[in-house]
């Protein structure tokens, strides 16, 4: 019976965290809300180019050989090529590489609130407080701004790592179990004196 109310209450968490997240995302999909500005419209870019790569058998394009008139751009020497193929995934979905953009920004977006739950929940062991710490870094007006303005997909993606990385360096530190998630490079050392 305490393992239903246990599965109950994080199903409970996956609703209202992704309840949140598309109340907060979905504005994004209206066709009137533009996302070529600032750098919307070079992810969108590379998508295509890449897709249009990876359907000539160039799984890795460094550089997208049909942009600049034929002469070729290398846009995914600057960019992790991660965000890009998620993007191209979604497009197989849809057939669409701006709704294909606007549908990955959500998923970060609410597994960004997945990742600050489950650091906060580490620390606090408190259900509504690491909800509300969720839904508070959802909705940080930085975060919107990535969102709705800047078009950061790099930056965008982090915030899905951020947490993770505290939660890394707080396992390190505070607890004895070996969950060091992203906390790359950081060694437990056993010092006795």
């Amino acid at each position: 019976m305490k393992e239903k109310i246990l599965r109950n209450k994080n199903l409970i968490v996956v609703l209202v965290l992704i309840a949140v997240g598309l109340a907060i995302g979905l504005p994004l999909m209206k066709s009137n809300i533009d996302v070529y500005f600032d750098d919307g419209i070079q992810h969108i870019a590379r998508a295509f180019g890449t897709f249009s790569a990876v359907k000539e058998n160039i799984l890795f394009p460094n550089v997208i050989s049909s942009f600049s008139n034929g002469f070729g751009y290398s846009w995914n020497l600057f960019y992790g090529p991660v965000s890009t193929y998620c993007i191209i995934l979604i497009y197989l979905i849809f057939k669409n590489f701006i709704i294909s953009y606007k549908v990955f920004t959500i998923i970060c977006l609410i597994l960004s609130g997945f990742a600050m739950y489950k650091f906060t929940y580490a620390i606090t062991q408190n259900r509504n407080t690491s909800i509300l710490a969720s839904i508070l870094y959802m909705a940080f007006p930085y975060h919107l701004t990535d969102l709705y303005t800047r078009n950061a997909l790099g930056e965008f993606v982090s915030f899905i790592f951020i947490p993770l990385v505290f939660l890394g360096l707080y396992n390190l530190f505070y607890t004895t179990e070996n969950n060091y998630y992203l906390t790359i490079g950081a060694v437990r050392i056993n010092y006795k004196p």
